[in-house]
């Protein structure tokens, strides 16, 4: 199974007119994201830690790439994060009552997969972007990497 399935479904739960099927959209559509993004840094060598810490540490992984290509995609990220735990978390929220709004969350994980894609095709910056993870975790971890 790949993240990109998740993408899939969270289209498919677009067509479900009811916001118990706009909220899963969102939700199924962050993990999409997030699911295309550990794969893509556990081919670049770096380890995915498991539990709740996990999705701060991937925004940060992304924020601190080095690379504008993948850094191009934090804020938009980092609201979608926001709006599934909204979607998940805080059932009176009226955000997911506008089946347009979901869509445009939906459409916006899509082209985040496309630019962790479109890295993925690029050998160098795929060194580029191992190399300055790993710095920018030396930095904040160095307990780690001594």
């Amino acid at each position: 199974m790949s993240g990109e399935e998740f993408l899939e479904v969270s289209k498919n739960l677009l067509k479900t007119p009811n916001e118990a099927a706009y909220r899963t959209a969102v939700n199924r559509a962050y993990y999409a994201v997030f699911h295309c993004s550990a794969a893509f840094f556990s081919e670049l060598g770096l380890k995915i830690s498991d539990g709740p810490q996990t999705h701060g540490q991937f925004l940060a992984r992304i924020n601190n790439c080095g690379t504008p290509e993948l850094q191009s995609i934090h804020t938009n990220l980092v609201d979608l994060y926001k709006r599934r735990r909204l979607a998940d978390y805080d059932l009176s929220s009226p955000l997911f009552h506008v089946q347009s709004l979901v869509a445009l969350l939906v459409a916006s994980a899509a082209q985040m997969i496309a630019t962790i894609k479109g890295c993925q095709q690029s050998q160098d910056l795929c060194i580029q972007i191992r190399h300055n993870i790993r710095e920018y975790e030396r930095k904040i971890y160095p307990q780690f990497h001594n």
